[in-house]
């Protein structure tokens, strides 16, 4: 049964003779209970748009599996590592622990760290299979077959992080990705803290404080989140795992906000609403979540 039309954001009145533009709605939105499948909200749910940086809630999935959660070997970071855009600042020879590199991509949405991750993660996945090859090709048909299997049927993938313009995606196949991403327990500790020391090895050995760039993370009832941004073009995209009173994991999806803060808007508003028009989300159930560890400034 399809979900309801999201609420309307409302604002404010404002005390001014000029009447204020109207705010754009975001393109796309779907709010999904991770549980039971069951939708709430939804607009244009099956309609393709760049991912963006949420490409990396993926890259994170497929990491988990390839390493199994084991995420203790230190790399060394290659000049193909380094991308443009947002960056965890890698180096040519910097020695990274992969679960620093993790911390990198979600905290920072480094786009070096996912591309580091991917070709060492392929390099994984190959070896296992005994054959040689591309360690970022390998892994990026990973992530083309974690999408089929989670259903997600219509996303496609160019690249570990997002910046390609094929990597596409509907409001409807990230809530699935993010049904799995939020309730995967290996994964969860990434989102309860904020900032993360790391300590980088080779021949430029430092320090390095990376601090959560997601303003939702922290907030009550929040376990995960992540956004994408194409400044220029004005595209703002978010996807939050929320914690309902009732204990199941929901999942909301904004896709083409027209600002930056319009899109925590968007889920702020879908977050206060639902528990009203879903009311068993306050009763007990039998089918819930596991908590995710309590929050933490620093990340361990």
């Amino acid at each position: 049964m399809p979900g309801r039309k999201p609420p309307r954001l409302r604002r404010p009145r404002r005390r001014h003779r000029r009447k204020p533009a109207a705010r754009r709605p975001a393109k796309a939105v779907y709010a999904m209970n991770a549980d039971t499948g069951q939708v709430y909200y939804e607009k244009k749910p099956n309609e393709r748009y760049r991912m963006l940086s949420i490409t990396k809630l993926l890259t994170a999935e497929v990491l988990m599996d390839a390493l199994n959660g084991d995420l203790s070997d230190r790399i060394s970071i290659q000049q193909s590592d380094l991308a443009p855009g947002s960056t965890a600042e890698l180096k040519p020879g910097d020695v990274w622990s992969v679960q620093d590199l993790l911390y990198g991509m979600l905290l920072v949405s480094g786009n070096d760290a996912s591309n580091a991750i991917a070709r060492y993660g392929g390099s994984v996945i190959l070896a296992m299979e005994g054959r040689g090859g591309n360690g970022t090709e390998r892994f990026l048909q990973a992530m083309r077959d974690k999408a089929r299997t989670l259903g997600a049927n219509q996303t496609e993938v160019a690249d570990p992080h997002g910046m390609s313009r094929y990597n596409v995606s509907t409001a409807r196949d990230l809530a699935l990705l993010g049904a799995n991403a939020f309730r995967d327990p290996r994964l969860l500790p990434y989102w309860q803290c904020t900032q993360r020391t790391v300590q980088i090895g080779g021949p430029n050995p430092r320090a390095k404080q990376m601090k959560d760039i997601i303003e939702i993370v922290g907030e009550p009832g929040i376990v995960g989140a992540k956004t994408g941004s194409y400044f220029s073009k004005g595209l703002y995209n978010l996807i939050v795992g929320w914690r309902a009173p009732n204990g199941q994991t929901i999942v909301i999806v904004v896709l083409g906000a027209p600002t930056h803060p319009a899109r925590y808007d968007d889920v702020r508003l879908m977050i206060d609403r639902l528990p009203s028009d879903y009311p068993e989300m306050n009763r007990p159930t039998s089918i819930s979540d596991p908590a995710p560890p309590p929050f933490s400034a620093e990340c361990r």
